[in-house]
């Protein structure tokens, strides 16, 4: 494997079981169908996983806006935003790994609610609420895979021995669709938590 394509590659994964994958890696190089954003319900992308999304895709910011100001991104439910590109068009062909050039996929965008006002802190019942809509739905929106990363850990606040088992709970569910989890950057966690054991609990 090339330096190129290692580079696309997550820094260490596991499998959690037949559909359920959990990865310490940039999840913006993934190529899921659906990579998921966290967000407030008030229409600000400051910190985070979505500043990163709104500095790397403008377009997603203004979908975002748009969605909030008409209050359809409300606390449990989650919005699918069906882009109509890929997130590597923003790349050079060169800099592309070849299977990814080589694909002309669409990126489509969840966006995920953990928190009514970005002030507070993640709330794991509206996590929780916001996972049984995605089981429910995913299937009549059109998910073919899906890219999600831990909810709530990062400047949410949230600890993954809540928020691990609570996730793995409901993804296991979508057992016809690939989901990979995203680890959080901020903080390292135990092996012991990220065991199938564990999350499947």
């Amino acid at each position: 494997m090339s330096r190129k394509e290692r580079f696309f590659q997550p820094d260490w994964k596991a499998r959690v079981a037949d559909n359920l994958t959990v990865v310490k890696g940039d999840m913006f190089c993934s190529r899921m169908q659906t990579l998921t954003i966290t967000v407030n319900c008030v229409g600000v992308m400051g910190k985070g996983l979505a500043l990163t999304a709104k500095d790397r895709f403008p377009d997603i910011y203004v979908r975002y806006q748009d969605l909030c100001k008409k209050k359809q991104i409300t606390p449990g439910k989650p919005c699918l935003y069906k882009r109509e590109s890929s997130v590597f068009d923003e790349l050079d062909d060169e800099d592309l790994p070849i299977e990814a050039a080589a694909d002309q996929f669409q990126t489509w965008f969840l966006f995920f609610p953990t928190k009514n006002h970005w002030r507070n802190k993640s709330n794991i019942g509206d996590i929780e609420r916001g996972l049984q809509w995605l089981v429910e739905n995913y299937q009549v929106q059109g998910i073919q895979s899906l890219a999600v990363p831990a909810l709530g850990c990062g400047l949410g606040g949230l600890d993954w021995f809540r928020v691990g088992p609570l996730m793995c709970k409901y993804l296991v569910l979508m057992k016809d669709i690939q989901v990979v989890i995203y680890l959080p950057i901020e903080r390292e966690i135990p092996s012991e938590h990220l065991t199938p054991e564990f999350l499947l609990s």
